[in-house]
């Protein structure tokens, strides 16, 4: 029996990978298997020694990050283990070699202040900016966000339905078999749709291929494109072009500190729990079925946004005690100069007054 090499085995892994995963992490897959084929496609399946695979790993680590390692490891485990089921070989070489551990990120998101600004912001695009705002607002991830519809708006009920979402540069369905994910509309996400109507309600549909969730089956759909690149005059291809297009510059205008385009999603489920809304809550409109990745990558207290919760604990307890209405008394400085100036120029602009009451309101 002639036997195989590793490149023989990631062929076979990446054949049997095409329906049943996405596109794009098809395309992920590909390349990090082409890496494994540079340092040791071309040996033979059995003469791979734990030892060379320890070897390979601390190269790899001055190349990349250690989740990019453990993308590499998932298909090295599968082409052994396929190896040992074949009987090409008897003991398994990635024995022992577990995940590295990958650094927490901490979400960076944005403030009411920083918020503020970005919606005070003008000389900038409309549509990129009622694009961040809606983001802000219903916590869609950016992909899902530039593959709306008008369709997919329900103004009766004031529900955004997310029925598919765009990963470098394909259309791929969210539809789960049970239902379609029905994000709530409050009224400032309402407002910020009426805005954007004009700019793209009456153009011509599209037609565009949409990947359904068994990664076989391809159904096309007629698109009114809610958001749409003002300067291609064409749907958005990714996040990233999103970003590089509008969003950094938009930072940059307004005077904000950068941060990726990702971090929209991170202020609206941090914004919503320094509100004390319910973790299930934002969960669902985020997608997730647990709370779990509210708690781990999400959600961030943001303290200078907080109501007085020691306050607020009082208050709640203060009949317990016998206690009458507990008041904080807050000795408060005169308001500066440049504070007074901005405060008589924020009564002259309506609309925003209205949002940051909105937002003071809802914290």
């Amino acid at each position: 029996m002639k036997i195989k090499t590793i490149n023989d085995y990631l062929d076979s892994y990446l054949t049997e990978r095409r329906f049943s995963v996405s596109p794009s992490t098809q395309r992920s897959e590909a390349s990090k298997a082409s890496n494994i084929r540079k340092a040791i496609g071309k040996r033979a399946i059995d003469s791979v020694l734990h030892s060379d695979l320890r070897e390979l790993i601390f190269k790899w680590h001055k190349r990349f990050s250690n989740k990019t390692i453990n993308g590499h490891l998932t298909i090295l485990r599968a082409v052994f283990d396929r190896a040992m089921l074949d009987g090409f070989i008897e003991r398994n070489p990635m024995s022992g070699i577990e995940n590295l551990k990958n650094a927490k990120k901490e979400p960076n998101p944005f403030t009411k202040t920083e918020v503020a600004l970005m919606y005070e912001c003008n000389n900038v695009c409309e549509q990129g900016k009622n694009a961040t705002l809606l983001n802000l607002l219903t916590g869609l991830r950016i992909g899902e966000l530039i593959a709306l519809s008008w369709d997919d708006v329900d103004w009766q009920r004031n529900v955004l339905y997310v029925r598919r979402a765009r990963v470098l540069n394909d259309y791929k369905s969210t539809k789960t078999p049970d239902s379609v994910r029905a994000v709530d509309l409050n009224p400032l996400a309402i407002d910020i749709l009426k805005r954007q109507l004009p700019y793209t309600g009456k153009r011509r549909r599209k037609t565009v291929d949409v990947l359904q969730r068994d990664n076989k089956t391809v159904l096309k759909e007629s698109i009114a494109f809610i958001f749409i690149n003002s300067k291609t005059r064409q749907p958005f291809l990714n996040a990233k072009q999103f970003g590089k297009t509008f969003f950094n510059p938009f930072l940059e205008t307004a005077g904000i500190k950068h941060r990726g385009v990702g971090q929209l999603r991170h202020t609206f489920a941090s914004q919503c729990l320094t509100a004390g809304i319910s973790k299930e809550w934002i969960s669902s409109q985020m997608g997730h079925t647990g709370t779990n990745m509210i708690d781990m990558h999400y959600g961030k207290w943001l303290r200078e946004d907080a109501p007085d919760c020691a306050l607020l604990a009082s208050q709640h307890l203060q009949d317990a005690f016998g206690m009458p209405e507990v008041k904080r008394t807050v000795s408060l400085p005169a308001v500066p100069d440049a504070a007074s100036n901005m405060l008589g120029k924020l009564t002259k602009k309506p609309q925003l007054m209205q949002l940051i009451q909105a937002m003071l309101e809802d914290a």
